[in-house]
């Protein structure tokens, strides 16, 4: 700029800019503070974050949502079972049932794990097939297909038509329930004691009706789950006679299951306790000509056959012997198992009366996975 009115130009122009200059300063300015102030109040959240993360998880914890039974084992070591929020809140409201409202009481997910847990204790079967926890109505896809894979050239596309068979398997939710009577004085005594009896009065009862469904369950028709010896396959059933040759021909039925087509998981033999002695046990006894024991005494607290792990359940009817692979039965427990009560039923007698219920469903998903042998007695020969 060389002339007055250049200069004035430039001066202007320069005005302007200082102008806009303070402006951005006041808006930095401004923002800075705005800054300060989230960053002060992103700290205080910050330090407050762990603590409540904590707290959450404990009560998330407390609630039971990630409590399996080996966690409740290790609880009731501790006595920590017996603490927790929720067990003594659910058996406060157990001693006044009658101020739940719509008189039923949801059991918290670490009793009921107790409950499941307990009911391996009466239960033989229940620990031998697959159960899964569900909601609602439970789906399962199941490929039927075994045969081989096919080899192709390694740039070659798979074949797109030995895809398997997949076959719905839908599971329902039958009610199971039992009722257990309770001296009222026994609710005024401590937790421990209160919980011992209804847990264990609950779970034995439940596990009976399961075991028998799981064998001889006749399906919807009568709400209940699908049994296992009603789904075996007419080729899978047999009949031998208890000859000389009874323990051969009787392992001989495995084959029936293990074809070698397949892989299988551990067979399992159940039967009565009654058809194990009468039948089988002498088997296991061998004695020379001067009455000594020679050979191999039973196990009966661990009894097997040749080897082949022995289940009895007093459910299987005399003289047969269920051979299976029992992975092969699924068992849908369904979620919420409640509680409700009666003061009438026994008022005089100063007991309670409280109904335990459960809803459970199940299938076998590979009936040929069983096999039942039926034992007859020789014919006489004319």
């Amino acid at each position: 700029a060389q002339t007055d009115e250049e200069l004035a130009a430039v001066e202007e122009e320069v005005g302007k800019l200082e102008a806009q200059k303070g402006e951005l300063e006041q808006k930095k300015s401004k923002l800075q503070g705005e800054i300060a102030e989230l960053e002060a109040e992103l700290e205080q959240l910050n330090a407050k974050e762990p603590a409540n993360s904590v707290r959450s998880k404990s009560n998330e914890s407390e609630r039971g949502a990630e409590m399996n039974r080996l966690h409740v084992r290790e609880l009731l070591k501790t006595g920590e079972y017996y603490r927790r929020s929720e067990v003594v809140e659910f058996y406060e409201k157990f001693r006044n049932l009658r101020a739940v409202a719509g008189g039923e009481l949801t059991i918290p997910d670490v009793v009921i794990n107790r409950i499941m847990d307990i009911m391996g204790d009466f239960t033989t079967l229940y620990p031998l097939v697959e159960r899964i926890p569900v909601k609602g109505t439970a789906r399962i896809l199941i490929d039927t297909d075994t045969t081989p894979a096919t080899w192709i050239e390694q740039s070659a596309a798979l074949p797109t038509g030995d895809v398997g068979t997949i076959t719905n398997i839908d599971f329902d939710g039958f009610k199971v329930g039992k009722v257990t009577f309770v001296d009222n004085y026994l609710l005024q005594d401590s937790i421990i004691n209160l919980d011992a009896y209804v847990t264990r009065k609950i779970a034995r009862a439940i596990a009976k009706a399961l075991d028998q469904a799981i064998l001889k369950g006749t399906g919807a028709a009568n709400k209940q789950p699908t049994g296992i010896i009603p789904s075996i396959p007419t080729d899978n059933q047999v009949s031998i006679e208890a000859d000389a040759n009874l323990l051969k021909n009787l392992v001989k039925q495995i084959g029936l299951i293990d074809t070698g087509d397949d892989s299988v998981g551990e067979i399992v033999a159940v039967m009565r306790r009654q058809t194990y002695y009468n039948r089988l046990a002498e088997f296991s006894i061998q004695v020379d000509s001067s009455g000594n024991v020679v050979g191999k005494l039973p196990n009966l607290r661990q009894p097997d056959l040749l080897g082949l792990r022995v289940v009895f359940s007093q459910f299987m009817d005399a003289d047969q012997v269920l051979f299976g692979d029992f992975s092969q039965y699924t068992l849908v427990e369904r979620e919420n198992i409640t509680i409700d009560r009666s003061e009438h039923v026994k008022f005089t007698e100063d007991q309670m009366a409280f109904r335990g219920k459960g809803r459970f469903d199940g299938k076998p998903t590979k009936p040929a996975a069983f096999a039942l042998v039926t034992i007859t007695d020789p014919v006489p020969e004319a």
